[in-house]
């Protein structure tokens, strides 16, 4: 049971953010190395070209290969309504959109279907968690308002 609860333990340490990483090319094709400019992320529900639930900027710099790098969920918000942790993951499918500016105002880099990782954080709020002893038989946890955990068969 230690084991276990250590898991639960680290369950709940998911950051609210994950890591991006792009090599930014001039129009020629070769690599625009140490630039500064400023890329916008925006979270769109449904279809690549449906609601921006979330937006936010990142002000950075191309090193000498051209990489960016920064954590989305960490830029400045320029949503209305939504902070990154507050997307529910599990409502519906979501796309991923860059958009760069390097001072003549910002250009779509593309939109891209998140899929898999982004969707494992509607883990941190389960409810209906299960586990399999090795025996095969599958549990149940539960949680008293109290913070008591305990345990029951699931039969099925």
């Amino acid at each position: 049971m230690t084991v276990f609860l250590g898991i639960l333990g680290a369950a709940a340490q998911v950051p609210n953010s994950f890591q991006y990483q792009a090599v930014m090319r001039n129009n020629d094709g070769s690599v625009a190395a140490n630039e500064p400019l400023e890329v916008k992320v925006c979270i769109h529900q449904g279809t690549a070209d449906g609601a921006v639930v979330y937006e936010e900027t990142h002000t950075t710099s191309s090193n000498a290969s051209g990489i960016i790098t920064f954590k989305v969920g960490e830029g400045v918000n320029s949503s209305r309504t939504e902070t990154f942790y507050d997307i529910d993951w599990s409502a519906d499918n979501y796309f991923f959109e860059t958009q760069v500016d390097r001072g003549t105002g910002y250009v779509s880099m593309g939109t891209q279907q998140l899929l898999s990782v982004p969707y494992a954080k509607c883990a941190v709020v389960a409810d209906n968690v299960h586990i399999k002893s090795p025996d095969g038989k599958l549990w149940r946890i539960k949680v008293a308002n109290d913070g008591t955990i305990t345990t029951e068969a699931v039969t099925e």
